[in-house]
């Protein structure tokens, strides 16, 4: 059985879903490297404008398979988490949106991989959890990177220092999700959001990801860059239609390729 599937629920949509249900779909090795695989595909398919990331039967995941975790040498250690570098680098450098449905518990690893999208939507029951302390481990799956850029440095730290399972009243109240809904809208509340930012100029969209993955930085450091993807943006043909929809007085219609649309 296949441990991740893709699915087209709406032009230019991606939806894959960890499918691992009997063990909650868990990060383990086979499941990061089919994960892996889809979201390359997508990312490379022209036709796909936005990624939705999601899990099966009402779980998104529940973090590392801790059932594969023996005893491990430094050298094993270090090449799972090489393995699953692999992953977030993909996602955090995906240069299309990725929105992370959340149902039921994201936990762990699951917790850093819903972290990795552009935007978050949990259901009202779903939670995100960091227990990592209570298995003696450190938080991982770039959890050090993303978290205190999505609440700030002092609820990272408190998350992480009490390993805490936040409900998503609170998880939206610090801005750690960007919306909840009931829990039977969430894929449908989820592809909305893709559907939004599928919309927006690819590049322009690609190049302000790259740059808030960059932050915090100087002021002459984000100037500098800001000097050179707006040097990109001025010659495109998003730019272009942009200007020139905006001049008609109607929407937009940018290309999947960084071009107008007919």
């Amino acid at each position: 059985m296949a441990l991740v599937r893709s699915e087209r629920p709406a032009a230019g949509i991606a939806r894959i879903v960890l499918d691992d249900p009997a063990k909650r779909n868990a990060l383990s090795a086979g499941l990061r490297q089919a994960l892996i695989a889809e979201v390359e595909a997508a990312l490379a398919d022209e036709a796909v404008r936005a990624i939705v990331l999601t899990g099966a039967a009402g779980t998104f995941c529940a973090g590392g398979d801790l059932s594969s975790m023996g005893i491990m040498t430094g050298e094993v250690a270090r090449a799972r988490m090489k393995g699953s570098h692999r992953l977030i680098r993909l996602l955090m450098a995906a240069e299309k949106p990725v929105v992370a449905a959340v149902e039921g518990p994201a936990m762990g690893g699951g917790a850093g991989l819903a972290l990795l999208g552009d935007a978050l939507v949990m259901g009202e029951a779903a939670v995100i959890g960091f227990p990592y302390f209570k298995v003696g481990l450190v938080p991982d799956y770039g959890l050090f990177h993303t978290l205190p850029r999505r609440v700030g440095a002092g609820h990272a730290r408190r998350l992480f220092n009490t390993a805490a399972t936040v409900r998503s009243a609170e998880a939206l109240a610090i801005g750690l999700c960007d919306r909840v809904v009931p829990d039977a809208e969430v894929q449908a509340a989820a592809l909305a959001q893709a559907e939004l930012l599928a919309a927006l100029p690819a590049l322009a969209f690609a190049m302000t990801k790259q740059q808030l993955g960059q932050m915090p930085a100087s002021l002459e450091a984000a100037l500098e860059m800001e000097t050179l993807a707006q040097t990109v943006a001025f010659g495109s043909a998003d730019h272009a239609e942009g200007k020139r929809a905006f001049f008609e007085k109607r929407r937009p219609r940018f290309g999947s390729d960084g071009g107008a649309g007919a």
